[in-house]
C-alpha cells in the first residue's frame, strides 16, 4: 500500500508539475476511483502546493467523484471529514479545483444536492461527464485509481 501511495504521489506531481507549467495545451479532469480519504487527500496535497505558483490564467482540474468517495462531501459528515473538506474548498476559492459529484449517485443514495458544500457541483451522470469532457472540451483523463 504505501509503495502504491508514492506512486500516486509522483503520477499527481507530474500531473500538476505538467499543469503549473504549461507543459500540457488541454484542460484536465481527475477522475477519483479512490476509495479511502488517503489517497483523495494526497492529491488534494499535491494541487495544494501548486497554489504557491500563482498560476491564475489556467483552468481548475475537475475532481469527479462517482462513488462511495464522494460521501466526504456530504454536509452530514464534515466531521470526520473537516480537513479534507476545508481543503477542497480552499482550492477551489482558488480555482485550482472544480470538485463534482455525479447527481445519479446522490439519488441512488437518497441524497440531494443540498447536503452537499456550495464548492461541490453536480453532473448528471459522473462517467458520461468525463467522456463529455474528454470528448467535446478537450480535457486529458488523469485518473487515479489504485
Amino acid at each position: 500500500m504505501q509503495t502504491t501511495l508514492r506512486t500516486l504521489a509522483s503520477l499527481c506531481c507530474t500531473a500538476v508539475l505538467m499543469w503549473s507549467s504549461h507543459a500540457i495545451a488541454a484542460n484536465q479532469f481527475i477522475d477519483i476511483a479512490a476509495k479511502n480519504v488517503e489517497e483523495i487527500q494526497l492529491v488534494l496535497d499535491t494541487l495544494d502546493a501548486s497554489i504557491t505558483n500563482n498560476l491564475t490564467d489556467l483552468p481548475p482540474i475537475i475532481l469527479m467523484l462517482h462513488g462511495e468517495e464522494a460521501r466526504r462531501f456530504l454536509r452530514s459528515n464534515y466531521g470526520d471529514n473537516k480537513s479534507l473538506v476545508d481543503q477542497a474548498a480552499k482550492l477551489a476559492a482558488y480555482n485550482v479545483v472544480k470538485v463534482q459529484i455525479c447527481a445519479t449517485w446522490l439519488d441512488q443514495n437518497d441524497y440531494r444536492s443540498s447536503d452537499l458544500f456550495p464548492f461541490v457541483s453536480t453532473v448528471p451522470f459522473g462517467v458520461a461527464e468525463l467522456e463529455r469532457l474528454a470528448g467535446e472540451e478537450g480535457y486529458t483523463e488523469f485518473s487515479v485509481g489504485l
